[in-house]
């Protein structure tokens, strides 16, 4: 098991930030990705419904999640990684799983630099 150190977790979330574009296009649509940050609280109901007008309004789903996820990583924690990459959100958005894998072998490099550190 991994313990989650802060080196490890500051390493997720520049990950996290890198791929934040990448991750943007890869919703293509609003639900289940803004249900699932609401239902969590990750996101307020206000935010939520903001995000869900501008998409009515046709705001680019891609432009709504990236200012969500620009949110996100102000409050960043690894539980923001199990929501985003839940097993709902691979199914819905297939290019979810490239970006996960690089989150996988990002966090396994993170371990190793912590462990030689």
């Amino acid at each position: 098991m991994l313990t989650m150190t802060r080196a490890l977790e500051e390493a997720l979330l520049q990950h996290f930030i890198y791929r934040k574009l990448e991750t943007a296009y890869a919703i293509y649509k609003p639900f289940p990705f803004l249900e699932g940050f609401r239902d969590k609280s990750f996101i307020t109901e206000t935010m939520y419904r903001e995000s869900l007008e501008a998409c009515r309004n046709h705001v680019p789903v891609s432009r709504v999640v990236y200012n969500i996820l620009t949110h996100l990583e102000k409050t960043f924690s690894p539980s923001i990684l199990e929501t985003l990459f839940s097993r709902i959100n691979l199914s819905e958005y297939p290019n979810l799983t490239t970006i996960l894998k690089g989150f996988r072998s990002g966090t396994r490099l993170a371990t190793c630099e912590v462990i030689l550190m």
